[in-house]
């Protein structure tokens, strides 16, 4: 029997073609202009000029069509599986890089609905180096100004800097400014807000019990009203109870703390800003929770056979 013999450039022929066969390319749907339906296919190669298509034929065959950019009018690349796939826990910013990849795929629901997820898990898996720079990119994606409102505020809890214009914007429209108060009148109000910010209601309703301090808050802030704190130091308010102190509620505190404190007739008062942001206050983070920033489970971190699951 005679052994057949292979030539080097059959065999690189041949490798490459297995190469190519088992590669998993991006698809694509492709809108020319003046065209009723669009062209789909797998994206083989993209430059300035033109695209590289392949396309699947009915008889299971396979077409290859290169068109010009200039006759497109709008390519859409869904999210690729492989991609997805190659994500790991052990590397988040990698989550966040190719979310940021999907945003500009405006157009395509899939690609915005994935790219919410991936910033999600960037920020849930390392929120000291990712969770600022992950949530504002999420931020324009929520489709409710409260959900933004909340996104920022947890930047602004997780950025090193403690970035407080991320708590400016709309709060800051709809409620108009108070009335200024004294440095004594301003510290003893500030201080209220910050033993309710670090659940010390007992000694926080003790104070706003003194009839003028619950006056000079009504005068120097209309973030949050008296009866709104009293509430919470009684725990009587929506979602107070156990101690907790809801969503809503601590927006309130911060931005109201935030308003007199940068309100202040010194530059000492706005260089202790800071000096409220201790960890006590970081321990808030639970109510403002990225487990429940989105209907998505950041824990659920692994894509694996077109799921997402838990490592």
């Amino acid at each position: 029997m005679t052994r057949r013999s292979f030539s080097p450039c059959l065999m690189l022929t041949l490798m490459c073609t297995l190469l190519i066969s088992t590669t998993t390319l991006d698809a694509a749907v492709v809108y020319l202009k003046g065209a009723k339906e669009p062209v789909t296919g797998y994206l083989e190669s993209s430059d300035e000029k033109t695209i590289r298509l392949r396309i699947e034929t009915p008889d299971n065959g396979e077409i290859h069509r290169t068109i010009d950019r200039s006759e497109i009018e709008l390519l859409l690349q869904p999210v690729n599986p492989t991609r997805l796939e190659q994500l790991s826990p052990d590397h988040p910013k990698a989550y966040r890089e190719y979310a940021e990849e999907l945003v500009e795929k405006k157009s395509d629901p899939d690609a915005m609905e994935t790219a919410t997820r991936l910033f999600l898990i960037a920020a849930y898996l390392d929120p000291k180096q990712e969770g600022r720079s992950a949530l504002l990119g999420m931020s324009p994606l929520m489709k409710d100004a409260q959900g933004v409102r909340q996104l920022r505020a947890m930047a602004y809890l997780l950025g090193p800097q403690h970035d407080v214009s991320l708590l400016e914007g709309a709060s800051q429209d709809e409620i108009a400014n108070g009335v200024p108060l004294d440095d004594e009148q301003r510290e003893e109000v500030v201080e209220v807000f910050h033993l309710l910010r670090q659940s010390k209601r007992a000694d926080a309703k003790q104070r706003l019990q003194r009839e003028e301090l619950r006056t000079a808050m009504k005068q120097g802030t209309n973030k949050i009203t008296p009866e709104e704190c009293v509430a919470l130091a009684n725990g009587t308010c929506p979602g107070c109870a156990q101690g907790t102190i809801p969503n809503y509620m601590l927006q309130k505190l911060v931005a109201a703390e935030y308003e007199l404190t940068a309100r202040g007739s010194n530059d000492q008062m706005e260089t202790e800003w800071g000096y409220y942001l201790d960890d006590s206050f970081l321990r808030s983070l639970p109510v403002l929770s990225l487990q429940n920033a989105t209907q998505f489970n950041p824990k659920q971190c692994i894509y694996r056979n077109g799921k997402w699951v838990e490592p």
